[in-house]
């Protein structure tokens, strides 16, 4: 199917929720896929709230991109940042991804939401169909609504070549996504170390967030086997490994990231 096939059966979806479900949400991350659903929420002419849940861990400008191109998108910030949670709790993992829950899901709780959802991101996500009722217990029978489930990643950039839409400075920065910085969900080797050369000051308030968590907390487990050194639970933490993979005894010696 070609891109604009793609774009009018994206449209004929919108038009047809807008018809069977009340008070219809946009969540708005500020990355590509965003700019693409929103694009196409005006172009079928239904009526949308959007929203931005402010992660506090989006790359640089996010935020500004926001206010400046979609000044109707409502900014939700929440009620701890990524790292008064990680001082609380410690770090979120690719098992343990806590994060979302504080800092992305609550926005969409009971709703009715469009989201900007691939197929090809993700395994997981390949296996999703258009409309998604979520029945967490949590999410209070929140609706989500995947217009572009099928689009590849070119079919968003000629979209957005050919409405000529403006997107985040992230992208011209060398981020090939537009999410939390050092996402323990990307399993790409280097990524998000690479991520973190790009954004230094954000490496660093994580690592005096987990240093701060292990001294308030030497029960943790992450703090007895690093011996609340935060260089230590720093590398373990972008390794990707599980606390049982890491050899912490050995690399209590070695030279930590250096950022």
């Amino acid at each position: 199917m070609n891109l604009e096939n793609k774009i009018l059966k994206s449209i004929e979806f919108l038009k047809a929720i807008s018809k069977q479900y009340d008070d219809l949400h946009l969540a708005f991350s500020g990355g590509k896929d965003s700019v693409v659903i929103y694009k196409l929420a005006e172009l079928s002419g239904i009526d949308f709230k959007a929203f931005h849940n402010n992660t506090t861990i989006d790359p640089i400008g996010t935020i500004p991109f926001i206010k400046k191109n979609y000044p109707k998108v409502k900014i939700n910030n929440p009620k701890e940042s990524f790292y008064k949670l990680i001082e609380r709790k410690g770090f979120p993992t690719r098992l343990n991804r806590y994060c979302c829950e504080y800092l992305k899901e609550y926005g969409s709780i009971g709703k009715n939401v469009i989201e900007g959802v691939r197929a090809d991101e993700s395994t997981k996500r390949s296996k999703r169909t258009e409309i998604f009722v979520d029945t967490r217990k949590s999410q209070k029978g929140a609706i989500h609504f995947y217009p572009i489930l099928n689009w590849t990643d070119a079919d968003v950039w000629m979209f957005i070549a050919k409405y000529d839409l403006p997107v985040a400075p992230a992208y011209y920065n060398g981020f090939n996504r537009l999410g939390c910085v050092g996402c323990p969900l990307v399993t790409r080797k280097g990524v998000r170390v690479e991520e973190f050369r790009r954004e230094p000051k954000k490496y660093h308030a994580i690592k005096r967030a987990i240093e701060k968590g292990m001294r308030n907390n030497p029960q943790w487990k992450l703090t007895k086997l690093t011996k609340g050194n935060s260089d230590l639970a720093m590398e373990w933490w972008l390794s990707g490994k599980t606390m049982n993979e890491f050899n912490f005894n050995k690399k209590l010696f070695d030279v930590p990231i250096s950022l």
